[in-house]
């Protein structure tokens, strides 16, 4: 038995748990066998904390070695809560089995495992939605609002971050992705176009307008500038910054026809060459760069290690889009707002399909997931699935066409709404439902209708992004992942590496207000004397109220109008009116009574009753 070490800042102690330790060996694992932890409480930027705030993040990072040798294991896929400390609570290894087994949440719980999709919407509103908080009313754990919608979004999982460009005003901001706080990242840039996070933390910035690419450092100072060699600096060479499967690399290509490797850690280019203009590129991990040069109706890949001229494969399109499967081995080009499509074995360098969506669709949007190709249609209403392992076959089955809850007209610029939630299933926007449903591998073979989903938010969905926050191995026996929690008091990290290994609960102090009292609120609808009549649009005015009877001031809200009656239901979105009344117009197909429930409630609130309207005839 090991007994399980907390650290925060410099000081150590011994943890009130312990390691449990082989209760139910793995198959291979002596039953002696036992791991420990220690745990070091960081702020966002990584300077030691000596005790977290409430609501403000801050980074758990937790070394896990072999108890007897001190190595670091291999392939610890960790999982962890956190959890107040209270003299009602379960023991910490039932409670740990309990939560991994069920993949529930029980209040006051925050779940450190999964996944947080970011979300973009035409309004020009951001907003993070958990999507294991579907069915406890409300699932967006922060959102912010944009002056405008920015020209670019990427996602710093490791920072739990989402990045935004202005191109126009020269500003980068990031997001939270836990509060939705925005700050300014870097300002008087000259035309930035694209940004990324790399694993070890930097941000790197493709400055369009000087022809070069600057780190910021997580104070936000420039501490590198690189000018990509080649070019002329003209703003119109629109540089874009891509990722490469390699550890501190990134790849870079400019509009003009250069194309780069960025190495993170040396802070230098290590390889360039340039050709014709490039509408769209891809590195993948080997040290290949597939292109599609402007206007050639080709695909071209260079090697790295290669300086000659690219292998040029004909395609019989003008192309500007690309995508590359995860393994490397296959790439689709496309156009989006046209038809046709083309997919080209990049191991034989061969065109191995040529096809086009159903008559009058075209295509938006295509990713390789896991071992299928999603190509999403443009009018959002309808995605074909493709099996990758049998493309180019002559038997090859047909691609099974999945139709989404309800399309919409394309309302924005490009985006991304088809992201990959893990292996095997996809993310794929409906714009006009405002969801994410959810696609997996059976949906290749036999008639299988999507039936999950998540809630985005009201708005239309034009870009998302998929953030894992579970325990990401930074480095060997290290793991990361970033926390917030609402109050202050003793709290518990709860952390197990499943049958067979540590679990263990380490207690720590976090600065602030203890929790308070449930808080609950009510949702009142008015007029309440039956004045309300059925086929006719009706004005319904809201109010939130707290358990103590005060307002809660949303700006807006979205209700889930239902009979009870009939199996009739309907979505409606309300907001303040001039006199600052939150209305919504109504109109109840039928008599009888109705309940109304707010789809996202006022956050930390829990529902105590829906309202009720009685509607006469």
């Amino acid at each position: 038995m090991v007994t399980g070490v907390s650290k925060q800042g410099s000081a150590l102690w011994l943890c009130v748990a312990v390691v449990l330790a082989a209760a139910l060996p793995a198959a291979g694992q002596p039953t002696d066998s036992g791991l420990a932890v220690e745990m070091t409480i960081r702020d966002r930027t990584g300077q030691a904390l000596r005790m977290p705030r409430s609501r403000e993040p801050f980074r758990l990072v937790l070394k896990i070695s072999d108890a007897k040798t001190g190595q670091q294991p291999a392939g610890l896929k960790p999982a962890a809560w956190i959890r107040p400390v209270a003299a009602e609570n379960a023991a910490c290894a039932d409670t740990a089995r309990a939560l991994r087994a069920t993949r529930g949440t029980p209040r006051g719980v925050i779940d450190l495992n999964g996944e947080l999709i970011g979300v973009l919407n035409d309004d020009a509103s951001f907003g993070v939605v958990d999507r294991r908080l579907d069915q406890s009313g409300a699932n967006m754990i922060a959102a912010a609002t944009f002056d405008r919608r920015p020209d670019a979004i990427a996602f710093d999982p490791a920072g739990m971050r989402a990045l935004t460009v202005f191109t126009a005003e020269g500003r980068i901001e990031d997001v939270d992705l836990l509060t939705g706080e925005r700050r300014h990242l870097a300002e008087n840039l000259a035309a930035p176009s694209d940004v990324r996070a790399t694993a070890a933390g930097s941000v790197w910035i493709a400055e369009t307008g000087r022809d070069a690419l600057l780190r910021l450092k997580p104070d936000g100072v420039v501490d590198v500038r690189l000018v990509l060699p080649g070019g002329s600096g003209a703003a119109e060479n629109g540089l874009s910054l891509r990722e490469t499967g390699l550890p501190g690399l990134l790849g870079v290509y400019s509009g003009d026809g250069r194309v780069a490797l960025l190495d993170d850690w040396a802070s230098a280019i290590v390889w360039s060459a340039s050709g014709p203009p490039i509408a769209d590129s891809r590195f993948i991990g080997s040290g290949t760069v597939v292109l599609l040069p402007a206007g050639e109706k080709a695909l071209d890949i260079r090697y790295t290690d290669d300086p000659g001229e690219p292998l040029r494969i004909p395609i019989g399109i003008d192309a500007t889009r690309l995508a590359v499967s995860a393994d490397g081995r296959h790439a689709i080009a496309y156009s989006p707002g046209k038809p046709i499509f083309v997919i080209v074995d990049l191991a034989t360098a061969r065109l191995v399909e040529a096809g086009h969506m159903q008559e009058r669709m075209a295509v938006q949007e295509a990713a390789f997931v896991g071992k299928n190709l999603y190509i999403l249609s443009e009018d959002g209403g309808a995605v074909a699935i493709f099996e990758t392992a049998a493309l180019g076959r002559k038997d090859r089955p047909a691609p099974r066409i999945i139709g989404l809850a309800r399309g919409q007209p394309e309302a924005g610029g490009a985006g991304t709404r088809i992201a990959a939630l893990d292996a095997s299933r996809a993310l794929v926007v409906d714009r006009g439902g405002g969801m994410g449903l959810i696609l997996h591998d059976a949906m290749a073979i036999g008639n299988v209708p999507p039936e999950d989903y998540v809630r985005l938010r009201s708005g239309v969905p034009l870009s998302i992004g998929v953030i894992d926050r579970s325990l990401r191995e930074a480095a060997p026996g290290r793991f990361e992942t970033v926390a917030r929690l609402e109050a202050g008091g003793e709290h518990e990290l709860i952390l197990t590496t499943g049958i067979g290994g540590l679990t263990t609960c380490i207690r720590f102090a976090v600065e602030g207000d203890g929790a308070g009292e449930d808080r609950v609120f009510t949702l009142k609808a008015s007029p309440r004397d039956g004045r309300y009549r059925a086929d006719r649009p009706e004005t319904v005015f809201f109010e939130f109220r707290d358990g103590d009877g005060r307002e809660i001031a949303v700006p807006r809200a979205r209700l889930l109008v239902s009979s009870l009656q009939s199996s009739w239901t309907m979505p409606v979105d309300a907001q303040r009116d001039g006199d600052n009344r939150l209305a919504a117009q109504i109109r109840f197909p039928h008599p009888g009574i109705f309940s109304i429930s707010p789809v996202d409630i006022p956050q930390a609130f829990e529902l105590r009753e829906p309202a009720l309207a009685q509607v006469s005839p």
